[in-house]
C-alpha cells in the first residue's frame, strides 16, 4: 500500500470495489448503521437483490437513476446496486427546493427515483418510476434473487472513463451545478485516501458526512477497497450523541469538515469521552485553521491529523498534509496525490513565481469529465486537461500548497485587490469572536466596501470593540465598512458558509 496514494492492484471500476470487498472480506462487518450490522456478505445479498429490482425497472439499459435522500441504507444499497448494473446515479442535496430537484430529473433524463422526501416521492409519480426508502428496502429484504444479480455481472465491462455519478456542487458563491464523475475519478481517489490513511479491514470508519456528496462518498469507497467498516453517524446536529456514538462503536478514523471540528474543539465535547480507539482525523471542505489544529494537537495528542484540499470538481481530493509536517506547515493543506499536479498561474495566465499568489489550477485522474449539459462552462473550466479551481494559493518552495482565497471573493475597494480570509482569521483572532465572514458590496464610490459578519461567543461583544481591533491590525483599506452581529451562518450540509446568501 502506498502511503502517498500511488497504485496498488487498482480497481477498474466502482462495481469491482464492491465485488473484491465482498469476495475477500465476506464476514467483516461491511456497515454499522442505525442499529443494524451488515456483514459484506450479507450487504452483498441486498445489493443483489437491488441489482436485480434495477434491471427489471430500468427499460434501457445503464440508464440513469436518481437518489434523494439523507444517509441511509436504502441510500447505500441503491448506490451499489446502480453502479454494478453500469448505471449513473443522479446525487442531489436532500434539502434542495422540490421545483429544482425536479428539474435535475428531468434535464438528467433519470428512469427511476428512490427517495425519503414525502413531496418529491408524490410528485414524480405522476412521471417516473418511485419508491420511498423504506419501501425500496422492504422490496429488496424479501425478494428471492436467483442468481440474476450482481453475481452473473461481468464489471470489467465498465470502463474506467464512463460516467458513474452526477454531482450537484452545494453552491457556496452560485447555483449549484451537475459535476459529472466517472468510474476512474472515483476508484483514484478511493485507493489514494485508503492508501495514505493506512486503512485495513480492522479499520472503523466514522461517516457523519452527506453522501450525496464526494467527500462523504470518498469514506465509503476508501473504506470498501481495505474492507474496513463504515459507522454511518449522521446526527452531527446532536452533539453529545454523535461523540458518544463515536466512543461507543470504537471508531479508527473519523473524517469532517473544519466547521466540525471547530464546534468540537471550541465546545470541549471531545475531553469527555473515550477516544483510545480513534487514530486518524481527516479534514476537508475548507481551511483548517491553525488555531483548531493547535486544540487538536493539545487535546489528542496520539492522533494523527489529515488536513486535505480538493473540490467536487477533483472528486473531492486533489492534496493532503502528512500529519508528521503539519505542527511545521500549519497553514499548508499538503502536496498533490501521486499523479496529480498543481501549478500556480497570474492573472495573465503565466506561472507564478513560489510564495506568489495565482490561481490554483489542477491535472489528473481526479478531474471531472466535465459539467452535465453545460458543454461552455466546461471548456473555460478545463483547459488543456487543467482544471482552473477558482481558488487562489500560492505553493511554497518545497512544493506545499497553500489556500488564500476563492477568486469569486475578492473584494475590490478602492482600486485594492483584497482578500476576505485575511480579514476573517484577524477577526477570529478576537476571544469574543466565535465565527466570521467578509464579503464584498457594490458601492458607486468604492466599488465594493467591506462587510464583516459575526457570531459571537462573548454575549457582551459590541461593534465597536471589533472595529477596535481590525483597525489595530489591518491596513485602513482592508478595515471592514460596516459589522453585523448574527445568531448564526448559513451554511451546506458540509459546513461552509454561504455568502451568497449574506
Amino acid at each position: 500500500m502506498n502511503k502517498n496514494g500511488g497504485k496498488r492492484d487498482e480497481c477498474a471500476n466502482i462495481a469491482d470495489i464492491f465485488a473484491r470487498a465482498r469476495v475477500q472480506h465476506p464476514q467483516k462487518p461491511a456497515l454499522i448503521i442505525a442499529d443494524r450490522v451488515l456483514s459484506y456478505e450479507k450487504l452483498g445479498n441486498l445489493v443483489e437483490a437491488a441489482a436485480v429490482r434495477l434491471k427489471q425497472i430500468i427499460s434501457v439499459e445503464r440508464r440513469r437513476i436518481a437518489i434523494v435522500g439523507g444517509n441511509h441504507l436504502s441510500y447505500i444499497v441503491a448506490y451499489w446496486a446502480a453502479q454494478c448494473l453500469g448505471c449513473p446515479t443522479v446525487e442531489i442535496n436532500r434539502n434542495e427546493y422540490l421545483k429544482t430537484v425536479m428539474g435535475i430529473i428531468d434535464a438528467t433524463h433519470a428512469q427511476f427515483v428512490v427517495t425519503d422526501r414525502d413531496d418529491l416521492e408524490s410528485v414524480v409519480r405522476e412521471k417516473l418510476p418511485v419508491e420511498s426508502f423504506d419501501e425500496f428496502l422492504l422490496k429488496c429484504e424479501t425478494s428471492n434473487v436467483a442468481g440474476d444479480g450482481i453475481e452473473s455481472l461481468k464489471t470489467e465491462s465498465i470502463d474506467s472513463s464512463q460516467e458513474a455519478s452526477i454531482v450537484y456542487t452545494s453552491g457556496t458563491t452560485a447555483s449549484a451545478k451537475g459535476v459529472v464523475l466517472s468510474h476512474g475519478n472515483f476508484c483514484f481517489i478511493a485507493h489514494a485516501v485508503a492508501g495514505y490513511l493506512e486503512l485495513t479491514s480492522d479499520d472503523r470508519c466514522a461517516l457523519p458526512l452527506p453522501l450525496y456528496h464526494t467527500y462523504g462518498k470518498s469514506v465509503l469507497l476508501s473504506a470498501f477497497i481495505a474492507g474496513a467498516a463504515v459507522v454511518v453517524l449522521d446526527n452531527f446536529s446532536r452533539q453529545q450523541q454523535f461523540l458518544t456514538r463515536l466512543s461507543k462503536e470504537k471508531c479508527t478514523v473519523l473524517s469532517v469538515t473544519p466547521y466540525h471540528l471547530h464546534v468540537l474543539t471550541r465546545s470541549g465535547g471531545l475531553l469527555k469521552h473515550d477516544f483510545s480507539s480513534l487514530r486518524a482525523i481527516t479534514s476537508s471542505a475548507n481551511k483548517l485553521s491553525p488555531s483548531v489544529i493547535d486544540s487538536l494537537m493539545e487535546t489528542m495528542p496520539g492522533i494523527r491529523i489529515f488536513s486535505m484540499y480538493g473540490l467536487t470538481e477533483s472528486t473531492t481530493r486533489a492534496c493532503y498534509m502528512p500529519p508528521e509536517l503539519l505542527r511545521i506547515k500549519k497553514d499548508s493543506c499538503g502536496r498533490p496525490l501521486f499523479g496529480v499536479e498543481i501549478r500556480i498561474v497570474a492573472e495573465d495566465g503565466t506561472p507564478a513565481m513560489a510564495n506568489a499568489s495565482g490561481e490554483i489550477l489542477l491535472r489528473g485522474p481526479n478531474v471531472m469529465k466535465g459539467y452535465f449539459g453545460d458543454e461552455d462552462l466546461t471548456k473555460v473550466t478545463i483547459v488543456d486537461g487543467w482544471l482552473k479551481t477558482g481558488d487562489i494559493g500560492h505553493l511554497d518552495m518545497d512544493g506545499f500548497l497553500y489556500i488564500d482565497g476563492r477568486r469569486k471573493d475578492i473584494i475590490k475597494c478602492m482600486g485594492e485587490r483584497i482578500n476576505p480570509q485575511e480579514i476573517e482569521e484577524i477577526l477570529m483572532e478576537h476571544p469574543g469572536v466565535e465565527e466570521a465572514a467578509v464579503i464584498g458590496r457594490q458601492d458607486a464610490l468604492m466599488g465594493e466596501t467591506i462587510h464583516a459578519y459575526i457570531t459571537a461567543r462573548d454575549p457582551l461583544l459590541k461593534i465597536p470593540d471589533l472595529r477596535d481591533h481590525c483597525c489595530k491590525r489591518l491596513s485602513h483599506y482592508k478595515t471592514p465598512y460596516q459589522y453585523m452581529i448574527v445568531d448564526s451562518f448559513p451554511r451546506t450540509d458540509t459546513g461552509k458558509i454561504q455568502k451568497n446568501l449574506l
